[in-house]
């Protein structure tokens, strides 16, 4: 009785193994993999511009035609329509001017319902940011900047720098 019980019992172990091996053969794996290209919507180039001096309490314009890098000096290609423009500066932290009036112009449209000359915002000292200028089309845009200054009074020559942060965003 004793054999017949160790034999159970080797076959009771046996067993176990050979399920334990048919599971690991019978099981399967399945792997899937997602895959996605994000798309930048634009291409921005920018041109930085040296204004020169200006004397205290003179005004100048400044264009493009003074002042070569003022023309195209936002440049930008997009890859779909609908591309929202932002322009951020910090023209509200310039206290060296009376007056600081950047005009931002359409120089280049693709297929859009704006010209070439159009304004597309301004930025003053007291509106130093604007929302959005809407793309509405896809392909090359540029912008001339037309920057009108009135200095104040100082008593020691002043330098100032103004910065603009150009971003753009899609809407789709």
């Amino acid at each position: 009785m004793k054999k017949g019980r160790r034999i159970s019992g080797l076959l009771i172990i046996m067993l176990s193994i050979t399920i334990v091996g048919v599971s690991a053969y019978v099981y399967e794996q399945a792997t899937q993999t997602i895959t996605q290209t994000i798309v930048d919507i634009a291409t921005i180039t920018l041109k930085n511009s040296a204004l020169g001096n200006l004397n205290e309490g003179d005004s100048q314009t400044y264009t493009s035609a003074t002042v070569p890098n003022l023309g195209d000096a936002i440049s930008l290609t997009t890859t779909t329509a609908n591309v929202y423009l932002h322009l951020n500066s910090d023209l509200d932290a310039v206290s060296s001017y009376s007056t600081y009036n950047i005009v931002v112009k359409f120089s280049q449209v693709v297929g859009s319902t704006y010209s070439v000359g159009d304004t597309a915002t301004t930025l003053t000292i007291g509106s130093p940011d604007y929302s959005s200028i809407e793309l509405d089309a896809a392909g090359a845009w540029a912008f001339d900047f037309e920057i009108t200054t009135t200095a104040p009074s100082v008593s020691s020559d002043t330098s100032s720098t103004v910065t603009i942060i150009v971003s753009a965003e899609s809407t789709a």
